[in-house]
């Protein structure tokens, strides 16, 4: 496992990055591309590995030329890549094999498994139940009202969804509980309707009518979620100001909430017609409270945001950051602890507790393969003259630019070891 060392040369933050196309609406359309049957080109596609996966395996499908023995798709740690692929493959006529790597075969799939099974699709566990690896024989869906269990993850839902204009009677989903991370499904559903799709959406449900999907040629937006990092970097300088092209005031992306959340961190956001511009402005609060239920992607910049500058505060509903590239929780509360923040449970919340000691004074830092826990520690620099990144190259999954971007801001000198 390699290893990288940042060394801070300036407290100061200026300069310009780039964050390319979300992955999050890259990889639906890419989904319903392949279901309209159509090429159209997609602007600004996300370069994360996810999409890259994603990109590679719909060629393989497409490409199989024995449909009568099973075509493993191995969907690594991404959870889009292997819940769409599951819903999809239900869809597709064949035989074929969704697994993951270790990390993915312990998040869970039962709620996306039992709600395809209520659609006629035939999927077997090869291994533990309400896990991957599954065995899937594609081409047996039908229309009809199912109840989908959206409480460990919203990817369940949108899976499914994607799938209804292609229903002959089209698809009727009932939450069965209220579902997680809601701007997800809601971004869904306007990626869906962009290309034809007529959707009614309740509050204990959503109606799909079946009208076949037109594609056109389309722009993915920039990533908000990859945002975060860069409004942590500027929360946690001196004195800083970033420009971001191509991120907008009316975005799909529920994340696009970061320019309020850090509004109280001492973090001014501009928009104009050709992005976003970040400004230091301090004053940032004694104390932060959040109900995160919907942003679970933004924790980790938040929360490292809140430890560095010493606001002790509180994340409501983040019990789903369990699920994710790793156990967020842990992985977070144990890095964390490293610089004097301790994070505990009470009830259905996490208090972050700061300053309780000196950190360490050689900060080694340990990602648990999970991108995101990569990315937010990075800024710490600005507050510890010196720390070490272990696995950088996780951040691949999502944002492959992040450390030639980060050096683009010459606030810290990087060696890999």
């Amino acid at each position: 496992m390699s290893s990288l060392k940042l060394n801070r040369v300036s407290t100061k933050v200026f300069g310009d990055v780039i964050v390319r196309g979300s992955k999050s609406i890259s990889n639906r359309i890419l989904i319903i591309r392949e279901l309209s049957g159509t090429s159209h080109p997609v602007e600004n596609l996300s370069l994360s590995d996810d999409t890259k996966c994603l990109h590679d395996h719909l060629r393989r499908i497409n490409n199989n030329n024995n449909p009568g023995l099973p075509l493993e798709v191995d969907a690594k740690n991404a959870g889009t890549v292997a819940r769409f692929l599951t819903a999809f493959l239900a869809y597709k006529k064949g035989n074929w094999i969704v697994t993951g790597n270790q990390r993915m075969k312990q998040r869970p799939i039962k709620g996306l498994v039992d709600g395809l099974r209520q659609l006629g699709a035939q999927i077997t566990y090869k291994e533990e139940e309400g896990f991957l690896p599954l065995l899937i024989i594609g081409g047996h869906l039908k229309s009809n009202d199912i109840e989908v269990d959206v409480t460990e993850s919203s990817q369940f839902i949108s899976a499914i969804m994607m799938l209804g204009p292609l229903l002959n009677d089209g698809l009727k989903i009932n939450f069965k509980w209220k579902p997680v991370s809601f701007p997800y499904i809601e971004m869904t559903i306007s990626i869906m309707q962009d290309f034809g799709a007529k959707i009614e959406l309740h509050e204990k449900g959503i109606k799909i009518a079946p009208t076949p999907y037109v594609l056109k040629p389309c722009k993915s937006e920039s990533d908000w979620s990859s945002a975060s990092y860069w409004y942590e970097t500027i929360a946690l300088s001196d004195e800083g100001e970033i420009r971001i092209p191509e991120l907008g005031k009316n975005s799909l992306q529920g994340d696009s909430i970061l320019a309020d959340i850090y509004k109280q961190f001492g973090v001014k956001t501009i928009f104009d017609t050709n992005g976003i511009k970040l400004i230091k402005t301090g004053n940032a609060v004694k104390s932060f409270s959040f109900n995160f239920e919907d942003y679970p992607d933004i924790v980790p910049a938040v929360m490292t945001t809140c430890a560095a500058l010493h606001i002790n505060s509180e994340y409501h509903n983040i019990g789903h950051l369990e699920f994710k590239e790793s156990n967020r929780i842990t992985a977070l509360s144990q890095e964390l602890e490293k610089i004097g923040a301790i994070l505990t449970k009470v009830k259905n919340s996490y208090h972050l507790t700061t300053n309780i000691k000196e950190p360490d004074t050689n900060l080694v830092f340990n990602t648990y393969g999970d991108h995101r826990i990569a990315m937010c520690l990075s800024p710490l620099v600005l507050k510890f003259m010196n720390i070490e990144i272990n696995d950088p190259n996780v951040v691949n999954k999502s944002y492959p630019e992040f450390w030639d971007e980060l050096k683009k801001l010459k606030f810290a000198v990087l060696k890999t070891d």
